[in-house]
């Protein structure tokens, strides 16, 4: 459960705790793009198969290729299982994977004679770079298109060095040049949809904040920045089920600033505003993370103690009790000091969790009768 404290409201951090499942998230899908990877090897890989079985190639360029396809995704999964990658500049390895991807088919297109058939398996080249609009702007597209084009350019000068009969030349010229075309070509398409995908995770975030913003407006006292009402009592709701389903104890405790209007008729109710800020801060910072704290209305604020028995919420009001008596307020008054008288009520099976309230107020009225600053709750019977 989301927990609130008021300096952290007043002041706008709106601290994440989610980084770690959103990292979870973004390496589950490096994972799933990486399985998307590995079967764009199939279709060259296809294609491989037929050039052997149409006896262009021999059947260990087939093998060759099947082993570098599953060791070279199988050292990127290891990389991200580990969490290699975050250590990184780039975490999501596409520009590695993608040049990983173009070198076995420039192997194959080397044994390759047949121009046409080397032509054929240039438009596999094309592939990752459709891989690449998912994760690469366009300066890092370039700079991996211009990788390709160099390991091909490379091959082609292989062949014309080892092999110059196997080429037509013109042909390979036209090729390179269409090949550099498509990776320009490539790069700004790829470069415009990063773009698009960047403004709109902008967005989310954007949308994610104001919704979190929303939430704290709807669920804080805009005055002294711990809960209000309508969220304590959302609390207690879930409180009473869970309490049906685990009979896990809990108590509230409700607690009034004693003589709160006369400090408003002598100082002011600026005064009273920062003395109700001052007394949640106070109250608030000494709660545990699984309690709740919130105004309860007026002068009057509630508290949700889980896990709690009557005895140790006693306890915890009597340290809330002496906690506010310490408090001083320079601001208003050297000799101003404020208490607080504070009621208690366990929560009882089948009850009614306004029941549990009404005692919980009874004993507070009970505490200020009998002179203020003090805790009161029910003797057990």
């Amino acid at each position: 459960m989301m927990r609130l404290r008021p300096k952290v409201i007043m002041q706008g951090d709106m601290t994440d705790k989610h980084t770690e499942p959103k990292e979870r998230k973004k390496q589950a899908l490096r994972k799933r793009r990486l399985g998307m990877a590995f079967l764009t090897y199939m279709v060259p890989f296809s294609l491989v198969v037929l050039f052997w079985a149409q006896g262009m190639i021999p059947f260990k360029l087939v093998i060759y290729y099947a082993v570098y396809a599953f060791l070279v995704n199988f050292v990127f999964l290891l990389a991200f299982v580990f969490r290699v990658n975050l250590k990184l500049f780039e975490p999501s390895l596409a520009a590695p994977q993608m040049t990983a991807s173009i070198i076995p088919a420039l192997f194959v297109m080397y044994f390759l004679d047949d121009g046409q058939a080397r032509a054929i398996f240039l438009l596999i080249l094309a592939i990752p770079l459709i891989f690449g609009i998912l994760a690469l702007n366009t300066r890092q597209f370039i700079k991996v298109g211009g990788l390709f084009l160099l390991l091909y350019s490379a091959m082609v000068f292989s062949l014309w060095w080892r092999k110059p009969l196997v080429l037509v030349g013109p042909l390979e010229f036209i090729q390179i040049i269409s090949f550099a075309l498509a990776i320009v070509s490539s790069s700004v398409i790829g470069g415009f949809i990063y773009g698009l995908r960047t403004k709109i995770r902008k967005r989310n975030r954007e949308l994610g904040d104001a919704v979190r913003t929303i939430e704290a407006l709807v669920n804080v006292d805009s005055l002294t920045g711990v809960y209000n009402r309508r969220y304590l009592f959302g609390m207690l709701s879930q409180e009473v089920q869970r309490y049906r389903r685990t009979k896990a104890p809990f108590s509230v405790c409700i607690m009034d600033i004693d003589h709160f209007k006369q400090v408003n008729d002598v100082y002011g109710h600026q005064a009273g505003d920062e003395i109700l800020r001052e007394v949640a801060c106070s109250v608030s910072e000494g709660l545990r993370s699984t309690d709740f704290f919130g105004r309860y209305g007026g002068e009057e604020f509630l508290m949700i103690l889980l896990q709690t028995p009557l005895e140790g919420a006693l306890v915890k009001a009597e340290k809330v009790r002496k906690e506010v008596r310490s408090l001083r307020f320079p601001n208003v008054s050297k000799t101003l000091q404020v208490t607080i008288s504070i009621g208690v009520a366990e929560y009882r099976q089948e009850e009614d969790i306004d029941e549990t309230l009404s005692r919980a107020d009874k004993c507070l009225y009970s505490a200020k009768r009998t002179g203020r600053n003090r805790v009161s709750a029910e003797v057990r019977e």
